[in-house]
Order: C-alpha cells, then structure tokens, then sequence
C-alpha cells in the first residue's frame, strides 16, 4: 500500500492479509476527503493478489496487472447523490458468482450513507449470509446513518483526520500550490484543501476579506456590487461568503484583532442565502450592519 497518513492502518491490514483471517465486511469510517476510499482500494489490490508478499500485493500477477479492470472488484457509488435498491441487487448478485481472475472478491461501497433504508435493507442480507470468498468494504463520513443493525455485522475501521504535514505532502505530490490558509481550511482533509487552493472564487474572496480587515467599507460594497452583476460569481456567493469567513478565522489564529461581530454578520447573511433569500437584498443588509461594527 502506497499513501500519506493512516500508517497504523496500513500495518494493521496487511497483518489481516498476511494472516488470511479477512473479515467479511468492514466499515471504513471518518471525514470526507482523508483518503478512505484510496485505502480501501488498496487493501482490496492485497487480497485480491494472487502472490501475495507479506500482506503486500506483488504488482506482477494476472490480478495486480489487471486491477483496475478486474471483475473480482466492484465498486458502487452514488448516482445523482444516493444508492438506490436497485444498484444494491444488482451488486449482491455479482457477490454470489465465484471469482474468475482472483481467488475472493471484494466489493465497495463508496458514500455508503447515501444508501436510502431499503438499499440498505437489500444489503443486509449479504451481511448476514456473505459469501465464503467476498468481503465488503462500507466507506462512510457519516456512520449515524446507517442502520444500527448493518453497524453490527462489520468490522469498524476509524480513520484519524490527517495532519497538516501530510496535507501539505499530498499538495506537493499533486503539484497543487500550498497556501497556509488552504491547510488551516482543511480542518484535517486534503480533499477540502485541494477545493480551497482550486477554488476560482479564491481571489475575489481574499480582496472581499482585505477589505474587510481594513474596514474599507466604500471599496467593499463597490466590490458586492461586481459580484452581483456578475452571474457566475452571484451564483457562488454563499461559497465566497464561506471563504471570506474561513479567513476571518485564520486571521484571529494568526491574532489579528478585528470584532468577532463581522463573522456573526457573515454566518448570518449565509443563512439568510441558505433559507433562498433574495441575494442582492440579503448583501444589502449585511452591509448595513457591517457599517455599523
């Protein structure tokens, strides 16, 4: 297994591969964007190898060569936001057909709590009566979703967030710019780092902040009007009112003083959005108050 973070996962189930006594399910659990679903992968590559070498898959075999392709793996992820009974029958069906390439299967669920109550029931039968040679791997950044009697019948796996030393290696490995602010942003996620550092409203969002810093509030309703008159930028300006109070948070890490009152002011107003308020009127408002901080 090749990744940043979760060490003492990676030992613990190469010991299981190693061993042979792999669980029939597992519930990977933990915060979106930490690397579960690249663990998981890995750790269906080891079992599925065919020269297995200390827990380690050996990358040479019929099953390692054709991985990414090998029907011994399957992987179910939510369409349009969620996992539908359907796509669950559908995936416990190819559960009970021998392997052809490995010697197990193994099979993913990615966003495992998007599965409605019946996709879930649909799955707890295989939970209860799994197949010899199949093993299930349940990922999820929400496990309270999930149906208490499911939670029973796996084999929990909890995922720490990662550190920001090892986001800021992922960063790197990815060629992506790494910004202090992206890293205290992440709140331990790499995916929520890479969202920040990629985010195309990041530059208007830093102005809109300056600003605010400076409590230049003339330049700053100019600024609200732009972002009003332009449509790609109204229609994410939930997303840079977000951005424009992460900063404020990073700020008064970092002891710049200014008054906790302007990000009341921002939550509220990202509320007000939320609840489908009127943008322009809800922007309006914000800058009255502001004014009055």
């Amino acid at each position: 297994m090749s990744y940043i973070g979760h060490e003492n996962i990676k030992d613990e189930l190469n010991k299981v591969v190693k061993s042979g006594s792999i669980s029939h399910a597992y519930l990977f659990v933990g915060k979106d964007g930490i690397g579960k679903k690249k663990v998981a992968l890995d750790f269906a590559k080891d079992i599925l190898c065919l020269a297995n070498v200390d827990g380690h898959a050996c990358g040479k075999c019929d099953a390692c060569l054709k991985f990414e392709s090998n029907p011994d793996l399957q992987v179910l992820i939510p369409e349009k936001g969620a996992i539908k009974v359907d796509s669950v029958r559908e995936f416990t069906r190819e559960m009970f057909l021998l392997p052809t390439v490995s010697n197990r299967k193994v099979f993913i669920i990615d966003e495992a709590e998007t599965m409605n109550e019946q996709a879930q029931n649909a799955l707890l039968k295989c939970l209860e009566e799994p197949p010899l040679y199949a093993s299930i791997i349940l990922i999820t950044s929400n496990k309270e979703k999930l149906l208490r009697t499911i939670k029973s019948r796996v084999a929990e796996v909890a995922f720490d967030s990662l550190s920001k030393d090892e986001i800021k290696k992922i960063l790197e490995e990815n060629n992506v710019e790494v910004l202090p602010e992206a890293l205290d942003y992440a709140n331990g996620s790499a995916k929520k780092a890479m969202e920040y550092t990629n985010d195309d409203t990041i530059e208007i969002s830093q102005e809109l902040f300056k600003l605010v810093l400076k409590r230049d509030f003339l330049e700053l309703n100019r600024k609200f009007e732009q972002v009003k008159a332009d449509k790609k930028l109204k229609e994410q300006v939930e997303h840079i009112l977000e951005n424009i109070m992460h900063l404020c948070f990073y700020a008064l890490k970092q002891d710049v003083t200014f008054d906790y009152k302007i990000i009341e002011l921002l939550e509220k107003t990202i509320q007000k959005i939320r609840r489908r308020a009127n943008v322009d009127l809800a922007l309006d408002v914000f800058m009255l108050d502001i004014c009055k901080v």
